[in-house]
Order: C-alpha cells, then sequence, then structure tokens
C-alpha cells in the first residue's frame, strides 16, 4: 500500500500512526509497504568531509539501545548511503540549510543533503520512524523536508537559577531531536552571573556564588552543540538588569549599585552610565572575552526594560544629554546602544537586542528580537531590520500547546470588512485590572454585515489588530462570546453590549472582570481610522529569520525543568520548521503524545520523573498514585498570573519551587482528552459516551477523597472542591433533573473553582461549566 501525504494530507489519521508520528512534520512523506531491518552490522557510505557524521551515528545507535556494529564501505557495497545533493528539497527553489531527502527501502537507506546539517536532521527523523517488533527497523518511504525557517531557537535563562552544563547538555540533546538549532543563553542579569571573566574576575565572584560557567566549560559546551546542529548565542543584558555587574564594578554604574545580589524579581534601576567612558572600555574588553569563546556571528546585548530613574537623577548624565544633544532618556540608550553597536562590529559580530532597541533609531544591520508583542516586529522589519519572534513563544508563562501552535512567525494579515459589505458598526471601550501592572485597555469593534456573520475586532494599546471569533450559539442582540489570541495568550470573553460593557475575560484560564463604555452605537460612517491603519500593517517575510522559545527561569529550576519546557517546545519546534499550512491541532496533540513517550525512554527527557519527584516529597509514598491522578484536573494559572500572585502577596522574590504548582504542566493530556468526550457528548448524549465519563469523574472524585479530610494539607480545600465537582459532573451526564437550589450550588462552585487559589486552577471546571449550560439550556425549554 502507499500513502502519499503533502502538506494538508500530511495529517490525516495516518500520520498519527507510530510509525510516521514525527514532529516536526516533514514537508513530503510517501510512505510504501515493507521495511529495513537493521543488521547486526550496518555498511555505511559518506563522503570524506563528513567529518561529524560518524561522531553522530554512534550517538545514533548508543541512544537508541541497538547492537549494531558500522563498517566504512565503498557506495556500491553499502546499505546506508549518505550523498551530498544541492536539490535535497525538490519542493522549494532554494534550499535552506538543513534540508534533506530519506529514502528507505526494504534493501537500502539513501540519505541526500544539501549539507552535512541535513544529514543530521534525517538520523533524527530515523530515530522517530525506527519500530521495535521486535527487531529494530524502519518503515519504506520516501521523506522529504526542509525547515521553513533559519533561526529555530530556544533562550535558556541561568541568570536567574543557575543550570549545570549536564542539564544543558541535556537540553540540547532535545533541541537537536525536533530540530531546534539556536541554543540562547542569558548569562548575566540582576540575579547572577554565570560567565567566567578572567580579566573581571570580580564579576563570577560576587554575582556566580551560587554557580557560574568557566570559559573552559563554556567552550566544550559550543562543541557539544556542534556536533548537534546546534549554534549557542550569548547573551550579555546591558545596559540594564545589571545589578550583578555593579555589584562587582560599582564605579561604572549611574548610581551606587546594591550592597547583595539581587533576590526580588521583576524590573529593578540598577543601569550603566552612559556618559563614563571607561564603561566602553570595560565592555569592549568584556566582549573580547565573550566572542573568544562562543563563535557564532551573533552576539546578544540584551537592551531591554532599562528604568531611567538614575540617568534622570544624576547632574553628570543630563549635563551629557545636554552636551549631546540627546532629548530624553530613549535618546541616551540609542546613544550608548550605537556605542555598543561600533564596539561588536569591531569583534566582527552582529548585534542582536530586545525590541526596545528600536525605540530610537538605530542602523538597520542590528537584529531585533520581537519580546512586546507581534507590533514590534512588524515595525522592526518596516525599518528593514531582521528580526525574531518570541512573543507567544514565552514557556514561562504557561499556556494550551495549541496556542503557541497557532503563533507564526508570519501571521496572516487582519483585514476590516470593506465599506460595502457594512451595514453599520458599534465601538466600545474595554480595560480590565491585572494584579501587577497597569491596566489593560483597548477597544471593541463590531461590524455588522450585509450577508454574513458580524465581525468583531480588538485594538489594545500599543498592539497590533486582532480579529475575534464569535460564538454564534451564544450570540444575541447583547450577550456576546469572543474567543481570540493575544500577547497574553488565548483569550475568551462572555460580554454584554448595550451603553456599557460588561462581563468576563478568560486570559488563559484566569478570570478577570471587564467592563466599558459604548463609544459609538450603530454608526454607518466610514470605520474608525485607527482600526483602518492597524490593519494595513504586515511583515516583511524576508526579514523574518524565525522565532524562538524564551523559558525565563523566575519559576524554573533543575527539578522541573523538562515540565515546563519540552511538552509545549514540541509546538514551537513544528511552527518553525514545518510547512505554514500544517495546522491540525488534534493531530499535533496525537504526535506529541507518541514523541513524549519515545523521548523518556530513548531520548533524554525526565518529565514524568521530574513530576513524581517533586509530587513524592508532598504527600506519603502510598499516597503519590492519587496525587499523580489528582493533578489531572489542576493547571498552573496561566500566563504571568502566577507572577503577579507572588506579587500581591509579597512573595515575588527567590524562593524554593517545592509546591504542588510547580510540577504541574500547563494542560494535561486526560484533561484535554475528558473535555473532548464532554464536547461529543453535548452533541449527542449516548450511553457508552455517559459512561466513559462517569467513570473517569469517579476516579478523580476517588484520588480527591484521599486528600479531602488531610487538613494538614495546604491543598485540601482543592481536594475537597474536586470531590464537589466531580459529584456536579456525575449528576449532569446523568442528566438528573437538578433543583433550583442544586444549580445555585453548582454555579456557585463552578464560579470558585474558575478563581486563581495556591496559584492553580481547577480545569475541571470548565468541561463542568458546558454541562451546567446545558442543563440549563434544557430547564429552560
Amino acid at each position: 500500500m502507499r500513502v502519499s501525504l503533502w502538506l494538508g494530507l500530511l495529517l490525516s489519521c495516518s500520520v498519527c500512526a507510530a510509525e510516521t508520528a514525527l514532529i516536526p512534520a516533514p514537508s513530503q512523506l510517501d510512505l510504501r509497504s515493507g521495511h529495513f531491518r537493521l543488521p547486526t552490522r550496518l555498511q555505511v557510505s559518506a563522503p570524506a568531509e563528513a567529518t561529524r557524521l560518524k561522531q553522530q551515528l554512534a550517538r545514533f545507535i548508543r541512544s537508541n539501545q541497538l547492537d549494531i556494529e558500522l563498517r566504512w564501505v565503498d557506495p556500491s557495497q553499502a546499505q546506508l548511503i549518505f550523498e551530498f545533493s544541492p536539490n535535497a528539497d525538490s519542493q522549494h527553489s532554494q534550499s535552506r540549510r538543513g534540508a534533506y531527502q530519506l529514502n528507505i527501502g526494504s534493501q537500502q537507506i539513501r540519505v541526500s543533503a544539501a549539507d552535512p546539517d541535513g544529514w543530521f536532521y534525517a538520523l533524527q527523523s530515523m530515530q522517530q520512524l525506527l519500530l521495535r517488533t521486535p527487531h529494530a527497523q524502519l518503515p519504506a518511504l520516501t521523506l522529504t523536508d526542509s525547515p521553513r525557517f533559519d533561526w529555530r531557537g530556544l533562550l535558556l535563562d541561568p541568570a536567574r537559577h543557575f543550570l549545570s552544563i549536564p542539564l544543558l547538555k541535556r537540553q540540547i540533546d532535545l533541541m537537536a531531536a525536533v530540530k531546534l538549532n539556536v541554543l540562547h543563553l542569558h548569562l548575566t542579569d540582576d540575579q547572577g552571573w554565570r560567565f567566567e571573566s578572567k580579566r573581571f574576575p570580580k564579576l563570577q565572584q560576587l554575582g556566580g556564588q551560587d554557580g557560574y560557567y568557566t570559559q573552559d566549560e563554556l567552550k566544550e559546551l559550543v562543541q557539544y552543540a556542534k556536533a548537534q546542529a546546534v549554534r549557542i548565542v550569548p547573551e550579555i543584558d546591558l545596559p540594564g538588569h545589571t545589578t550583578a555587574l555593579g555589584l562587582a564594578y560599582p564605579e561604572l554604574m549611574a548610581a551606587p549599585a546594591p550592597s547583595q545580589i539581587e533576590q526580588h524579581w521583576g524590573v529593578h534601576k540598577a543601569v550603566l552610565d552612559p556618559s563614563n567612558e571607561q564603561v566602553y572600555r570595560f565592555l569592549h574588553q568584556l566582549l573580547e572575552e565573550l566572542t573568544s569563546i562562543f563563535p557564532d556571528q551573533y552576539l546578544h546585548i540584551g537592551g531591554d526594560e532599562v528604568l531611567p530613574d538614575h540617568w534622570l537623577a544624576s547632574p553628570e548624565i543630563r549635563r551629557f544629554m545636554q552636551q549631546q544633544q540627546l532629548q530624553d532618556a530613549h535618546a541616551l540608550q540609542a546613544y550608548f546602544n550605537r556605542r555598543l553597536l561600533s564596539i561588536v562590529q569591531l569583534l566582527g559580530k552582529t548585534m542582536i537586542g530586545w525590541d526596545e532597541v528600536i525605540d530610537h533609531p538605530l542602523p538597520a544591520s542590528v537584529t531585533v528580537q520581537s519580546w512586546r508583542g507581534t507590533e514590534s516586529l512588524l515595525q522592526a522589519t518596516a525599518l528593514g531590520h531582521p528580526a525574531i519572534l518570541s512573543t507567544g513563544y514565552y514557556l514561562d508563562q504557561p499556556q494550551s500547546a495549541a496556542y503557541h501552535y497557532r503563533n507564526d512567525p508570519l501571521p496572516a494579515q487582519v483585514r476590516l470588512p470593506d465599506s460595502a459589505s457594512l451595514r453599520g458598526w458599534s465601538l466600545y471601550s474595554l480595560e480590565f485590572a491585572r494584579k501587577r501592572g497597569t491596566p489593560v485597555t483597548g477597544q471593541l469593534l463590531i461590524t455588522d454585515l450585509q450577508q454574513s456573520q458580524p465581525r468583531a475586532f480588538l485594538l489594545f494599546a500599543g498592539k497590533a489588530l486582532i480579529e475575534a471569533r464569535l460564538s454564534p450559539a451564544t450570540q444575541s442582540s447583547t450577550s456576546w462570546q469572543l474567543h481570540f489570541d493575544s500577547w497574553m495568550g488565548p483569550v475568551s470573553a462572555d460580554l454584554e453590549l448595550s451603553e456599557a460593557l460588561s462581563g468576563t475575560l478568560v486570559v488563559g484560564n484566569a478570570p478577570y472582570p471587564v467592563a466599558g463604555q459604548a463609544l459609538t452605537l450603530q454608526s454607518t460612517s466610514a470605520l474608525p481610522s485607527s482600526f483602518s491603519a492597524a490593519s494595513s500593517t504586515t511583515a516583511r517575510p524576508e526579514l523574518v529569520l524565525g522565532g524562538e522559545i524564551a523559558l525565563w527561569s523566575e519559576l524554573i529550576s533543575t527539578e522541573l525543568i523538562d515540565i515546563r519546557l519540552w511538552p509545549n517546545a514540541l509546538a514551537v519546534a513544528e511552527r518553525l520548521w514545518s510547512d505554514a499550512r500544517i495546522k491540525d491541532e488534534q493531530s499535533f496533540y496525537q504526535r506529541q503524545s507518541h514523541w513524549l513517550q519515545w523521548a523518556e525512554q530513548y531520548n533524554s527527557l525526565q518529565l514524568q520523573q521530574q513530576q513524581r519527584a517533586g509530587l513524592q516529597r508532598l504527600v506519603k509514598p502510598a499516597q503519590l498514585g492519587a496525587l499523580m491522578t489528582l493533578s489531572e484536573v489542576m493547571e498552573p494559572a496561566h500566563y504571568y498570573h502566577r507572577l503577579h500572585e507572588k506579587s500581591v502577596a509579597g512573595r515575588y522574590f527567590r524562593q524554593p519551587l517545592t509546591a504542588w504548582v510547580d510540577f504541574l504542566p500547563a494542560e494535561h493530556q486526560a484533561m484535554r482528552q475528558f473535555e473532548q468526550l464532554v464536547q461529543r457528548w453535548i452533541q449527542q448524549p449516548k450511553a457508552g459516551l455517559t459512561q466513559k465519563l462517569i467513570q473517569q469523574l469517579q476516579r478523580w472524585q476517588q484520588a480527591a477523597l484521599v486528600f479531602s479530610q488531610q487538613p494538614q494539607l495546604e491543598f485540601a480545600p482543592l481536594a475537597q472542591q474536586t470531590h464537589a465537582l466531580s459529584q456536579i459532573g456525575m449528576a449532569l451526564v446523568q442528566q438528573r433533573q437538578l433543583s433550583p437550589a442544586e444549580l445555585n450550588q453548582a454555579r456557585a462552585a463552578l464560579q470558585q473553582a474558575a478563581g486563581i487559589q495556591q496559584e492553580m486552577i481547577i480545569a475541571l471546571q470548565r468541561p463542568l461549566q458546558q454541562l451546567l449550560q446545558q442543563a440549563e439550556g434544557n430547564s429552560a425549554r
């Protein structure tokens, strides 16, 4: 049998079978009948310049626990042939680095690639294709593949919580398995300095007391990564985020530095003095050391979140600004960045900065990393800067994998309806307050169309235009339900619109009250100019290098890094490698589940191990299984809600990460599957579905019962609520008629469970809300 898979066809059910469940999804895969059985003596040929291939093949055999001896022979005798081919990816007119074609027959495997990275990526695909039945074999197929973007990155932040060299190597192994190719190391911040400077040793002596990397360790790490087709880009954050630097060399700062390393999170006032020539001599020597260790073309200088307080409070710096005709703090930072750029260029490197570096003009040679929103990516490319997207890829902000999967470095342009199709429009202001930071403000535009459903658009202050999806089932003259993706994560809104706007926004998984006013009702004039202007902006594709995952480590440590990183990093890896038209979220989740099982066994993933180790510290050994089960219904509060909760509670500082919430993944497969069952049941409540739902609810209820009577446990109230919610759920799926009092009780219980408690959300309330709405609808009828 021959199955041809191309783009959308790639994501048919066939791909979800174990032998083709690849992440990232390839450009094209033709599956044939038959297999290649790996012999105990495998004859291999490759060009003489394939210097890294022997090491990579040995690693392939070792990590897959294969008993195979390699014999290097001429191509005419080989069973596994590696060859160069400039047209390895025939689907693209110009192959990107890493393109390859893998042809597996029953007698021979041929790997054609445009460069050695392509051979390596072919091996990564072969790892996932490998079957053990019980003999090691590979399915017969032809696979053609090429990356969509050249920059497929991951930022790790050892500055806030130190990450050991063995851990970094393990993460490089996992990066390579999903074809991520840039490791961005954030080496310095207010809370730590991790790079050994031999010229300025006080940096690590004072800023790296809980750990730093020696130059020899970093050189060896660079070589380890190179063998895995991963580049390492270092970041020294300047001129802000420099408390650790100022602690060592206070004479370089705009104001006296603190007397100890910073323990609190957030943005701090420590900043270098741009008027001090000694600063630039220091940075030249420091960066010269750095570039002698990291050979990559790029050097990241940070440039983000600079507070100008110390600059503006200094008479000397204000006088310097006048002499240099610098109008404000933005201009002063731009002056500093231009001086820094000249140093970076003298060292033969390309400078990268966070998107604040374009708040004031810089030469277009500077690469911009967008973190505040996609609008900064659009702005950067409009100014001619190469750009990298990180907005939407912050995995330290827990979100569903589907949200990251939908987030594209080249999003489709949001277009407003044309005037000919409009009957009218209404405009509302809206605002909601977060527990930390300024309130989020924006406007909601509802367009009434002649021959189709109304459409909704949102324009938040300083952000790109968003189109929301309307839910027709709840649409009425005043009640609307909206769904949209934002820089904060996925948002759902239940709104009442009249002379005023009111309702609830669920940001990620946490609810916030939202309010506003009608600004214009049922206008037939031209659409607001602010919306029209926002809809015309697009990125220049040729300047978008790709994207980069960010895993900031305020809430990350060695003991839980895989829980936060690897379920959802797969979504980003596929978005950055695979064709843009591959979008089937259900297919992705099925392949994600397969990959996670494979990586736990044959790569170095420790997700399950880390979760079990963390949870077993909280309960008695005999209760670990029950807590693992109960964890299926819980989620950490998404977005930055956890840090906001800590800020309100006065715990916004470095502390042990040992609570239940620290060992919960952003979402759980069991809960996602339960929500899908509920959707199917609502559409058609078959007896078999009813039984499955009841069995799962009973399972969670029994696990909750283990802890609900242990008041000494901090999370006992959450167990009690889960026990009660499970009972409500069983009553709803059994379609038992609930009294008005029971309905009120259920509403109150679900409302409580929807709120943030101990930095967590009881995710079970989401599908139960849907069941309750169904029951209320039935009662009304």
